[in-house]
């Protein structure tokens, strides 16, 4: 009889022990954290014509400034939720949050005043102007990106990794589904 509880128990710990085990694993993508799965590259040429902005100084100051901008967006795993993932038998089924821009970097490298032309009584543009007003460039490319379709690129690519990493875990239906940005 003792023997038999042993065995009963035994049993009991084993299946418990690898449903947890396999629910772990399934939960191991939010380790991954920020999954960035598209890059695009945006060219943006920044001008300003200070041709009649004050009536007292005479002459022109003009600016035209090339710059580029490197764009990465995917999604946070990290967001995923416990109950965004079912699993039945060899069928999983999980919700991703929606896709985000991940980081917008403008390299100074590629960052070249192509035209300056200052005539008149006017000062030449000095390096903090230049600054503020790449700034302006830059808000401008995070406003263009609207018109792009990086974030629909980004989550499409995110779902076929997911594929592939819950396939490579065994299963053999995988069911995806895109949760809506607020």
């Amino acid at each position: 009889m003792n023997r038999f509880v042993y065995i009963l128990i035994l049993f009991i710990v084993s299946c418990s022990s690898t449903d947890e085990a396999e629910k772990a694993s399934v939960m191991e993508i939010r380790e991954l954290g920020q999954l960035a799965t598209v890059e695009y590259t945006i060219g943006k040429l920044i001008q300003l014509d200070q041709t009649d902005v004050e009536w007292y100084k005479w002459g022109d100051r003009k600016l035209l400034i090339k710059t580029r901008a490197t764009v990465k967006a995917g999604i946070d795993l990290k967001k995923i939720k416990e109950d965004d993932i079912v699993v039945k038998g060899n069928t999983i089924e999980i919700t991703l949050p929606p896709a985000e821009y991940i980081s917008l970097n403008m390299d100074p490298n590629y960052t070249k005043t192509e035209v300056e032309s200052i005539s008149g009584f006017r000062d030449n543009f000095t390096q903090k102007e230049k600054n503020a007003f790449l700034k302006q460039g830059e808000e401008a490319i995070r406003k263009d990106l609207g018109e792009t379709k990086i974030l629909q690129d980004a989550a499409a690519n995110a779902e076929d990794i997911i594929r592939d990493f819950y396939k490579e875990l065994g299963f053999e239906k995988i069911i995806i589904h895109s949760s809506i940005e607020d």
